[in-house]
């Protein structure tokens, strides 16, 4: 089986073709917004809706470190359920979490823009041009976003396998089409794919765990997980302490190896 990450615009109906994908694979569907709602810190509406960037970043700002620690929640979430290898996730730019994973299928799910509109309009009981003007500003906002969290251009076609214009194709069309590609061979995982996720995702828990640490450096390879942190000299003892103790509740990590740096 496949991991499918579905990259889905403002009302582009990706929504709906990522759940009948995962219908008919009968795999579980998961999303950005339903990965925030297990999130003390970051179940916002601003960061959910991303109508204004510079408001949605100014409510990460509100935390020390706020753009790491959202990255490093948002990617330990993906990871943990994604390892399972059973599920389908429809957000922005979850396949950015994944580093040379074979079995990977990455999707755009655009949509006419008139369709949109009509859509919008109806929805919001607003006007075509109203509809258009804020359809056109959402789409703005998502890139940006994008571009300030991940440094990545989400309308950029070479970050994805597939682009599916589902104005054309229609949503059943379109699910279809998605989970037979899932079944081909190119995208089958294999033990060493397979590894790598779960050595990905062991390193992103290990990351998001550390939350006193938003910039430690953390690899991991076979349940062994390299920790690099930087810490005033006379704090050493202290800093490795805490970090053994944190990281000691994590499974299926069976040994780490520390290293603080001081200061210059």
């Amino acid at each position: 089986m496949s991991i499918i990450c579905i990259s889905r615009g403002s009302y582009y109906r990706g929504r709906e073709v990522a759940h009948r994908v995962a219908e008919i694979l009968g795999v579980e569907c998961i999303s950005r917004d339903s990965l925030l709602e297990t999130s003390k810190e970051f179940d916002i509406p601003e960061i959910k809706l991303m109508r204004n960037i510079q408001h949605a970043t100014q409510i990460l700002e509100r935390y020390s470190f706020g753009r790491e620690r959202y990255i490093n929640f948002i990617s330990s979430s993906i990871l943990q359920r994604l390892k399972q290898d059973n599920h389908v996730y429809h957000g922005i730019a979850g396949q950015t979490f994944f580093y040379d994973i074979s079995h990977l299928l990455r999707v755009r799910i655009i949509a006419d823009l008139e369709e949109r509109v009509q859509a919008e309009a109806d929805r919001e009981n607003i006007s075509l041009d109203q509809a258009r003007m804020q359809l056109k500003n959402d789409d703005e906002e998502r890139q940006k976003w994008a571009l300030f969290l991940y440094g990545i251009d989400i309308v950029d076609p070479g970050l994805y396998d597939l682009t599916i214009n589902v104005s054309s194709m229609g949503i059943e069309n379109s699910a279809e089409l998605l989970a037979e590609a899932a079944k081909l061979p190119c995208y089958q995982a294999t033990e060493d794919s397979l590894q790598r996720v779960r050595d990905q995702a062991l390193s992103a828990e290990i990351r998001a765990a550390l939350f006193d640490f938003p910039l430690a450096g953390v690899s991991t390879r076979d349940g062994k997980a390299y920790i690099n942190v930087k810490a005033p000299e006379e704090q050493t003892p202290q800093v490795r302490k805490r970090i053994e103790q944190v990281v000691s509740r994590i499974t299926p990590l069976e040994e780490v190896e520390i290293r603080v740096d001081p200061f210059y």
